[in-house]
């Protein structure tokens, strides 16, 4: 099994955006099919008159599924380069951004268990009924939003184990300040995550 430091050593020689922004890509696709069975669902219990405005939504909704992703990496690979210029880091930034794109396979999984478990949860709700949805918006919150912040929390670790190889390969600073760089970065993601579960159970 080839190591981590190992796989990172040989991308740092071979820099290329091309295969990670396929992994980044993946992480979107997977975000928007993983909604779909929810949205069928909805649109089916839709009047008429609504499909129009619910259409304009999944259109939206769609774009920032493709799209997240990207400005997501675009965000974390500046920080991690600001954190590694604190550092003393010196590297290449192309580099860098390569092998953090790498960093997003594990985020492959979240919405794809997020969608199996919203299916399982939300089938047979009847939208244009209130009260369901109602219930089905607490569950969103509830059940299916710890299991949600659950998964998302072993991906970010995974990925955060990823990036600390990657930023100490890329910058070629040392791995423990890598990992505290990488930390706080995870750890102001989880903290955004979970904020906007607990808003969204605020405003039910």
């Amino acid at each position: 099994m080839t190591q981590p430091a190992s796989f990172f050593e040989r991308e740092s020689r071979e820099p290329s955006l091309r295969q990670p922004a396929v992994v980044v890509g993946l992480v979107g696709m997977a975000g928007l099919l993983a909604t779909i069975p929810t949205i069928l669902a909805v649109f089916d219990a839709l009047p008429e008159r609504a499909g129009a405005f619910a259409a304009v939504g999944f259109a939206i909704g769609s774009v920032s599924s493709l799209l997240g992703p990207f400005v997501s990496w675009l965000i974390v690979g500046s920080v991690l380069l600001v954190g590694s210029l604190v550092a003393g880091g010196d590297g290449d930034v192309r580099d860098l951004f390569a092998l953090v794109g790498w960093g997003f396979a594990p985020r492959v999984v979240v919405p794809v268990v997020g969608g199996i478990v919203s299916f399982v949860f939300l089938s047979g709700t009847d939208f244009s009924d209130p009260q369901q949805v109602r219930q089905a918006a607490e569950l969103s919150t509830g059940t299916l939003g710890i299991v949600t912040q659950g998964v998302n929390v072993v991906a970010f670790l995974w990925a955060g184990w990823m990036w600390t190889h990657a930023l100490a390969n890329a910058r070629q600073i040392t791995t423990r300040n890598a990992a505290v760089i990488v930390g706080i970065v995870i750890f102001l993601q989880v903290l955004f995550n979970v904020g906007l579960t607990l808003l969204s159970a605020a405003l039910i």
